[in-house]
């Protein structure tokens, strides 16, 4: 097994109550520009076999709509996996792109039939290494692990204040005039944009140092603890032990220590991800 993918234990809840929770999933994560940052550092840090095999995966690839895409980079492909959900009718990939662990506390959040945003980078993974896979299969399996690495980096899809991972009414006050969300919106979205004006997010694995930990599990423990440092921390009167409270005003001094977590956390999502496919398709 390779060492990013280490075996995660299953946790099994009430049906009604796991029902309940996916029906109050968030509906994106980062948004495209955030996705095409991530995949741009990996690509840039890939070897060149995972190149040649990236390469290759994406010849005649398909859009959400089972068209030609045109279609050849990793950047460009990134958000597919979104796309798909955008016309998903049965809401079957509802609940794939999160883990809503409570930040408050050390334990994992519900993971429906295993269709989490960790299990599924795991499961997507396996078929991607497997050389004898349909084509088909693992050009999709490349481009939901792409996608969910940085999804797994996206502090509110891997951390939840009984909130339904910050589905609350907030307000950024920095933009004129002042956007009016969710909390969980607001990063996914504005604060992105906001963190990406400052220039482009670079890193290389040769002038990286030591990264922090790279099991896939640890990132999302990672993430999580981002989470209540960063998300829900600086809000006004949040606690622990307190009451849920909004909706929540988020001014330029909350923008300011946002910005930096987000262009760290687009940063370690490349590097983790192009470490990740070097060992997939080296």
């Amino acid at each position: 097994m390779l060492p990013l993918m280490r075996t995660l234990n299953f946790t099994w809840f009430p049906l009604g109550l796991a029902c309940m929770l996916l029906a109050m999933q968030p509906a994106a994560a980062w948004n495209r520009n955030g996705h095409a940052a991530i995949a741009a550092i990996a690509e840039a840090n890939l070897t060149p076999v995972a190149q040649a095999q990236v390469k290759q995966l994406l010849q005649d690839d398909l859009n959400a709509r089972n068209r030609p895409s045109g279609r050849t980079t990793l950047a460009e492909v990134a958000s597919w996996p979104d796309e798909i959900r955008s016309l998903d009718q049965e809401k079957k990939y509802r609940g794939w792109h999160t883990r809503g662990n409570p930040v408050c506390a050390s334990k994992l959040g519900i993971c429906w039939m295993g269709r989490c945003v960790d299990r599924n980078l795991l499961r997507y993974a396996a078929v991607l290494k497997d050389r004898h896979a349909d084509r088909r299969e693992r050009n999709e399996a490349l481009k939901w692990v792409v996608h969910l690495v940085g999804d797994l980096h996206t502090p509110l899809h891997s951390g939840s204040n009984r909130d339904a991972a910050g589905n609350v009414p907030a307000t950024l006050t920095t933009t004129m005039p002042p956007r009016e969300s969710t909390l969980h919106s607001l990063w996914d979205v504005e604060l992105v944009n906001a963190a990406l004006k400052q220039g482009p997010v670079t890193a290389s694995l040769n002038t990286a140092g030591k990264l922090p930990p790279t099991a896939i599990r640890q990132w999302m423990q990672e993430t999580r603890e981002i989470s209540l440092t960063h998300v829900y921390g600086p809000l006004p009167g949040f606690s622990c032990n307190g009451d849920f409270a909004g909706p929540y005003l988020l001014d330029h001094a909350y923008q300011q220590q946002a910005v930096p977590v987000i262009r760290e956390q687009i940063r370690r999502a490349g590097l983790r991800l192009a470490q990740l496919l070097n060992e997939l398709l080296d």
